[in-house]
């Protein structure tokens, strides 16, 4: 009869040491890892000015490399903005607070758009991607200029001309 007691006694305090554990663990996950909301691992983004949502952190480390061989690091303790702009292309990012996350990845689009007004007689690149612009008129080509993101271009309005916009590499 004792010995039972005592293996029932045994088995409780076993039972609130697994309960004990299993809470702390749990607190641990909870508030002290970092946990990654946005953008999503291999998600493709339209939008060029992206805003990371996260928890229990600080700090996002982002680069165009896996290893984070030349890492950006922005302390939102430090700046008052959400946003940040990105060039089309694939990046990598991680939050670091007590610990660091694992790493995930996301794409920014690239949007290439030429228009041409011919009210103002301008060109304008309306994608998120810097363009190469060639102009071809019935003679070939007649000439070239490089487009950043919402330049404008000054154009002579003549039937024969055509314009093509490519992304700059």
């Amino acid at each position: 009869m004792q010995h039972k007691k005592a293996m029932s006694r045994i088995s409780k305090i076993i039972i609130i040491v697994q309960s004990m554990l299993i809470i702390g663990v749990s607190c641990f996950v909870l508030f002290c890892l970092p946990h990654l909301e946005y953008p999503l691992d291999g998600s493709v983004l339209e939008q060029k000015d992206v805003e990371f949502r996260f928890r229990n952190a600080n700090v996002i480390l982002f680069d165009d490399n896996e290893d984070f061989s030349s890492a950006i690091e922005v302390n939102f303790d430090d700046v008052n903005f959400s946003k940040i702009l990105f060039k089309p292309g694939t990046y990598y990012w991680k939050a670091v607070g007590i610990f660091e996350s694992a790493s995930r990845e996301f794409s920014v689009s690239s949007d290439v758009g030429l228009e041409l007004d011919e009210e103002n007689r301008v060109l304008k690149n309306v994608g998120n991607s810097v363009l190469d612009v060639g102009m071809q008129d019935r003679f070939g080509i007649t000439g070239l200029v490089v487009l950043g993101v919402d330049d404008e271009y000054p154009v002579e309005m003549e039937d024969e001309i055509i314009y093509r916009g490519e992304q700059y590499e």
